[in-house]
């Protein structure tokens, strides 16, 4: 338990120091590229303060497996990445500088935010209105277990996809879906969060 709880602290740190918003004026700029689901994973890390922040893990080689999937509901995940360099073999984002939410083409980093809440014995994926929008349920783990990583499953309509910008593919990763419809039309009735800050912008420079 001590162990997940450093881990989930160094992320937090990492987090705070890296968390990066893009401004408005290049918001539309930019366009997104279809990848492959199961290179990723996106996870709930428990913190030692409670609740939990969001950690998506890409596998961009095969050199080594940069997770271990086990259990299910909920589906419990074993960060193997933590324990090698992991340098161009796994990709990580770990707050709004590297993932967003993008609906019906339009890039919503400055009006949403990503939020991990509590509900009937799961963990839910939320996407939360800065401006009063409504609300998105975007994935959820199907169980708990205190103190493991556990695996989001992306609602039905969801999936990931990467920022594009002038035919470049960048690092970031969007939470997607093609429709607004789509998007808010199955959200439960609004819960608190459990002791979640993930991406709460500072208005600061972009980075992809």
């Amino acid at each position: 338990m001590k162990y997940w709880q450093k881990l989930g602290l160094s992320l937090l740190t990492v987090a705070c120091l890296g968390t990066i918003a893009p401004r408005p004026a290049q918001a539309n700029m930019f366009t997104q590229t279809e990848v492959d689901q199961s290179r990723y994973v996106v996870m709930a890390v428990p913190l030692a303060r409670g609740g939990y922040r969001l950690l998506v893990v890409e596998q961009m080689k095969d050199t080594r497996p940069c997770w271990r999937e086990s259990g299910r509901n909920p589906v419990v995940i074993d960060p193997l990445l933590t324990t090698f360099d992991f340098t161009g073999i796994c990709g990580r984002a770990t707050d709004s500088n590297g993932y967003s939410i993008r609906v019906a083409q339009q890039d919503l980093g400055l009006q949403y935010s990503l939020r991990i809440e509590q509900r009937d014995g799961e963990l839910l994926l939320v996407g939360s209105s800065n401006r009063g929008g409504p609300r998105m349920v975007i994935g959820r783990t199907h169980g708990i277990q205190e103190g493991q990583f556990l695996k989001f499953h992306l609602e039905p309509t969801w999936r990931l996809t990467r920022r594009t910008y002038e035919g470049q593919v960048l690092g970031h990763v969007y939470f997607t879906n093609d429709t607004w419809e789509a998007a808010t039309g199955s959200a439960p009735t609004p819960v608190s969060p459990v002791g979640t800050e993930t991406n709460i912008p500072p208005a600061t420079t972009p980075q992809s």
